[in-house]
């Protein structure tokens, strides 16, 4: 009798000391700030340091400082923002405007608007190469693009359907547009000359995703996240996601590529082959996400109890800067 409680009691010791490894994630939250303004994030990007979101819940564009955990500059008067994209070396931010059909020149010195693009069209999603801006139109089924030197949009190609998000080929100078409601990724030449368009065996391709070292485009689709060969289209292999996955960001460095769905972050390994190193059920609701790679911080954009939050996370195997913040964030 003895040597059976001795055995069992060992069983109960080893699993309360393993217990912490078994169910430990590979984010940890270390705060979750307030933003003015009711719920509602479409695109995020990183200026000077800062991350720039639209905010479209409060027709405003947030500039947030990850490190002080503080909004620092609200662009407003907007309709509707939708795209960022940002010019690190001219120190300018591109707003897509979607309801003011123009996209907005934001200097990142002292957080200004300094220009206003008219456009034929309601911008979307943005991508910026060497003063070259592509835009989407989702409501006319159009990818565009403007010659910024002369600020006239200089092309436009008919996809066929909603253009989503952007990435591009730097090497092959190739644009790729997801389709949603084609259930396909198209690929754009620098003439917009649409050059290839992949089926894909998923519904609903929205967030996309290039890692120029696997030439592979990473799609989140309808209960999916599919690698596919960027230069022939054929599913590379896929995880599982919750459903409405959305928006993609890939860190190069680590190879690690995080998906949002409306409570719920998914840590994809990409290095080669998608595996999931961690499903992390949020206390905020949203569906675009943030990795800050000088910082070490994923930050998630959303609502929690009708009101626009942040949280942020750090992975555990990171350690914060020498100069991190570790103020109790604002709930």
């Amino acid at each position: 009798m003895h040597r059976r409680f001795s055995w069992i009691a060992g069983w109960i010791t080893l699993l309360l000391f393993s217990a912490p490894m078994l169910f430990s994630s590979e984010l940890r939250q270390i705060g979750m700030v307030n933003i003015p303004g009711p719920p509602g994030f479409d695109e995020m990007a990183f200026a000077n340091g800062m991350l720039v979101m639209t905010h479209s819940g409060a027709s405003a564009v947030d500039v947030f400082d990850p490190v002080r955990r503080r909004v620092i500059a609200q662009i407003t008067g907007l309709q509707s923002p939708r795209g960022v994209a940002v010019d690190e070396a001219g120190g300018k931010v591109y707003i897509a405007d979607h309801g003011n059909h123009s996209i907005v020149v934001v200097t990142v010195e002292g957080w200004k608007v300094s220009d206003t693009i008219p456009l034929p069209g309601s911008p979307d999603n943005l991508l910026l190469d060497q003063g070259k801006l592509y835009w989407t139109d989702a409501d006319n089924g159009t990818v565009s693009l403007i010659d910024l030197a002369t600020k006239q949009n200089v092309g436009t190609a008919e996809i066929g359907g909603t253009p989503r998000d952007l990435a591009l080929d730097p090497d092959r100078k190739v644009v790729f547009a997801t389709v949603q409601d084609l259930h396909q990724v198209v690929a754009l030449d620098p003439q917009l000359k649409i050059v290839n368009r992949y089926n894909l065996d998923a519904s609903q391709p929205t967030g996309l995703a290039y890692d120029p070292q696997s030439q592979e485009l990473f799609v989140a689709v309808r209960f999916a996240v599919v690698a596919i060969n960027a230069a022939t289209g054929a599913e590379v292999n896929r995880v599982a996601a919750p459903a409405g996955v959305d928006a993609l960001w890939l860190d190069p460095d680590s190879h690690m590529l995080y998906a949002a769905s409306d409570g719920s972050l998914l840590m994809i390994h990409a290095d080669g082959h998608l595996t999931i190193a961690d499903d992390i059920a949020t206390e905020v609701k949203g569906h675009t996400v943030a990795y800050d790679a000088a910082k070490k911080l994923v930050l998630l954009p959303g609502g929690r109890e009708g009101k626009s939050k942040v949280l942020i996370l750090r992975p555990v195997s990171s350690n914060p800067p020498d100069n991190a913040d570790t103020r109790t964030a604002v709930r």
